[in-house]
C-alpha cells in the first residue's frame, strides 16, 4: 500500500514540474521575430539576445532582464517592438534562468557592463520583468552610472535596500490583477525608491501578460487581453527612453 501511495505522490510531482516548465516556455511568439529584417538586426551571442534597427542611431538602448524560470523568448515581442521603435535593446539570459546565486548575479553584471560597453556614446535603460526587475534594482543600487535610467516591472523590490538616492530616472510598473507581485505589496515599498519614481498602474493586467508565456502559479486572471496590457508596456518603456538624459 505505502509503494502505491509513494507512486502516487512521485507521479504527481512529476506531472507538477512537467506542468511548471510547459508553462515557463515562450507560447504565441512568431518564430520570425528571432530572425534579421529590413528594418531590424538580430544577433544571438548565447548570453544576449540583441535587436539593433536598421539604422542603428539612438543615443540611448534598452537592456531587459526576464523573469525566474521563464524562456527568455517569451520577451521578444516586447524587445522586437522596441527595436522597431527604433531604439537598440539586448535581452540578457540569467544563468539557470534565475541567476540564483552570488556567482550567477555577478555573471550577469558582467553581461549588462558588456552592452553598455559597446558603445561609449549611448546610455542604456536597464528594465526587468519580476525576478528580472529585482536583479535589475540591486545592480542599478550597484552601478547607477551604467545606466540612465530605471524601470521596475512587476516587482516588490526593492524590499530589503534603499534606492531612494539613485541619482537616475526610475518607472515602476504594475498591474492591478497581479497576484504574484500584487499592489499592496508593491506599494508598501515604495519608500524605498525615488520620491520622483513615476508610477504606472495597469488596470485589469495580471503578472504573466508582461510576457508571452503560459500560466503562472499563484497568479490572478487578468481583465484586459494580452495585447493591450503588451503595448501600454512598450508605450511606457518607449516614453522612458524618449525622455531626456540625465
Amino acid at each position: 500500500m505505502r509503494k502505491w501511495i509513494r507512486r502516487i505522490w512521485l507521479a504527481a510531482g512529476l506531472s507538477f514540474t512537467a506542468w511548471l516548465v510547459w508553462n515557463a516556455q515562450a507560447q504565441g511568439v512568431d518564430p520570425a521575430m528571432l530572425q534579421s529584417s529590413e528594418t531590424v538586426t538580430v544577433h544571438d551571442s548565447g548570453a544576449v539576445l540583441q535587436y539593433s534597427p536598421r539604422p542603428d542611431t539612438a543615443s540611448v538602448g534598452l537592456i531587459f532582464l526576464p523573469g525566474g524560470a521563464v524562456d527568455p523568448r517569451a520577451y521578444v515581442p516586447l524587445l522586437r517592438a522596441v527595436a522597431e521603435a527604433g531604439y537598440p535593446a539586448a535581452l540578457i539570459r540569467l544563468p539557470w534562468r534565475a541567476a540564483p546565486n552570488e556567482a550567477t548575479r555577478r555573471e550577469v553584471w558582467h553581461r549588462i557592463l558588456a552592452v553598455a560597453g559597446t558603445d561609449p556614446g549611448r546610455r542604456w535603460i536597464l528594465a526587468g520583468h519580476s525576478r528580472g526587475a529585482a536583479l535589475s534594482a540591486r545592480f542599478a543600487g550597484e552601478h547607477p552610472d551604467a545606466l540612465a535610467g530605471l524601470v521596475l516591472i512587476a516587482t516588490t523590490h526593492p524590499k530589503d535596500f534603499s534606492l531612494a538616492t539613485l541619482p537616475i530616472p526610475v518607472t515602476k510598473i504594475y498591474a492591478t490583477n497581479d497576484c504574484v507581485a500584487d499592489s499592496a505589496a508593491v506599494l508598501a515599498n515604495a519608500g524605498l525608491l525615488p520620491v520622483d519614481t513615476r508610477w504606472v498602474r495597469l488596470e485589469g493586467g495580471n503578472h504573466r501578460q508582461f510576457g508571452w508565456y503560459g500560466a503562472q502559479l499563484g497568479d490572478c486572471a487578468a481583465t484586459i487581453s494580452r495585447e493591450a496590457q503588451q503595448a501600454r508596456t512598450l508605450e511606457v518603456l518607449l516614453e522612458t527612453l524618449r525622455r531626456p538624459l540625465p
